[in-house]
């Protein structure tokens, strides 16, 4: 049996836990944009945020991943845009988020996984940028810019490419955190755009033992042949 001590210890623990997850969801931060990070594509954007009344709206646009500074700690990062019609401020307060918040974040945590460590040019970065708006603004079943509630048109071969990597196959080159950040101030005026930017999670400290012990056992085999 449990003592009073013990339980009130777990209750206060189990309080602490709680209000530091609540306090790290409403925590905020200030981004400033410090422009692209490989270059961008300029082309055209169709969305149907409101099938039900609007049909397709387009909007001319540059798609490409953004340098941004996070201002207090003066800390690099690139970001991406999740949402389609809103302008990037140059500088502005973001609500720190959870990317499951987004619309088929599962989807998207996939793309990630798998094509993020490509991005290193300006070609790629617009076709990660599309991909992105696709898997997060269109609800019509299945990826295509061709059709559905989401299209692009006129980004060159950076569209084909994001074509491909929307297949979503089961290849896996890293394992990858998304970072949202979204506009938490209402009737503000300016809608600042939504971002995501991708940090890259570290092996587990068992599977870097195992990696480890691997390279010691492949080194010992190595040696034993040579001698």
């Amino acid at each position: 049996m449990r003592s009073r001590a013990s339980w009130l210890f777990n209750t206060i623990l189990l309080c602490t836990v709680s209000s530091a997850a609540q306090n790290a969801l409403a925590a905020s931060t200030t981004l400033e944009y410090k422009g692209f990070a490989y270059g961008s594509t300029s082309g055209t954007i169709y969305a149907d945020l409101n099938p039900a009344k609007y049909g397709l709206e387009s909007k001319s646009t540059v798609a490409g991943g953004f340098n941004m500074v996070e201002k207090s700690t003066g800390t690099s990062l690139i970001a991406w845009c999740v949402d389609v019609f809103h302008a990037l401020n140059n500088k502005f307060e973001y609500t720190i988020g959870n990317s499951n918040q987004l619309n088929s974040a599962n989807d998207l945590q996939k793309l990630v996984n798998q094509r993020y460590a490509e991005v290193t040019d300006k070609k790629t970065s617009t076709a990660f940028q599309l991909a992105i708006w696709e898997i997060v603004t269109d609800t019509g079943g299945g990826y295509s810019l061709a059709n559905g509630t989401f299209k692009a048109n006129g980004f060159g071969n950076a569209q084909a490419l994001a074509g491909d990597w929307l297949k979503l196959d089961g290849k896996t080159t890293g394992n990858y955190k998304i970072n949202y950040f979204y506009d938490g101030i209402m009737n503000d005026k300016t809608i600042a755009q939504n971002l995501i930017s991708i940090s890259s999670v570290p092996l587990p400290g068992a599977a870097i033992l195992m990696l480890s012990a691997l390279g010691l056992g492949g080194l010992l085999h190595r040696r034993h042949r040579i001698a």
